[in-house]
């Protein structure tokens, strides 16, 4: 595993945008170096395989490796760069040749954040290396416990990270599986088979997920903590609540609210 500068030194933080059709070659990264490509716009091949990758994919590179380089024709990507130099090329060991940031908006915002600091502040180099590779510890293991832990392929993957940025809204059936490119039953099929449960438990869950949240960082009423999460009928929120915890979200509330 990878912590901090004891492993890894930041080196720096850059952008890269392609020309259409991608860049005209991949680069190869050289000896005791590891390079992270944080995709910001647009869509690429993924470096060894035939597959399109968008915005939030976050590459990562080890020595000897090569970057990608490849976009559909006419199209073209951009990404966030961040070198780092191993003093140990054990601290190669871990990190997987890619995985995903589930939100592409607060992944645009942490690139921002990142290069302002690198070239405007005066942060040490070392305490923003081990932000950069922490934040990227924390999505890498989200996204596995999402979806690489249970071995979820990629198509539901996406369903599953959708469900997660639009729980509050309505969603159907149908709309989940036309986004997969399956029909509603195979894709309640497929959630049964690789979730452990129907679409809509999941949905239910991760509402019932987020209230927790909302109920111990906020002061809202229960009814608006309800309709925040996507219930329009309070009494229905609260029995869900209570089936899936056990306690009432007042009782939650009151247990895990400090003050």
């Amino acid at each position: 595993m990878i912590h901090g500068a004891k492993k890894a030194a930041l080196e720096s933080v850059g952008t890269y945008v392609s020309p259409p059709g991608g860049a005209g070659s991949p680069a190869q990264i050289a000896a005791n170096c590891l390079l992270f490509e944080l995709i910001t716009k647009g869509t690429v091949y993924a470096p060894d395989a035939d597959t399109l990758h968008g915005v939030g994919t976050i590459f990562v590179h080890h020595p000897g490796e090569q970057t990608v380089f490849r976009s559909p024709a006419e199209g073209h990507y951009a990404c966030m760069t961040a070198r780092f130099r191993l003093n140990s090329i054990a601290a190669r060991v871990e990190w997987p040749r890619h995985f995903f940031w589930d939100d592409p908006r607060s992944a645009l915002g942490f690139c921002e954040e990142m290069l302002f600091a690198f070239h405007h502040t005066g942060i040490d180099p070392g305490v923003l290396g081990d932000l950069i590779l922490s934040q990227f510890r924390f999505r890498l293991d989200h996204y596995r416990q999402q979806t690489g832990s249970r071995g979820i392929p990629p198509h539901l993957a996406g369903v599953l990270a959708y469900i997660e940025r639009n729980h509050a809204r309505p969603i159907g059936l149908e709309d989940l599986a036309s986004r997969a490119g399956l029909s509603s039953s195979h894709l309640h099929a497929q959630f049964r088979r690789h979730v452990g449960m129907t679409p809509h438990q999941h949905l239910i869950l991760q509402r019932m997920r987020v209230a927790k949240h909302v109920l111990v960082t906020t002061n809202q009423p229960i009814k608006a903590v309800a309709t925040s999460v996507g219930y329009a009928n309070t009494e229905n929120f609260c029995r869900a609540f209570r089936k899936h915890f056990g306690a009432t979200a007042a009782q939650y509330r009151r247990k895990f609210k400090a003050y």
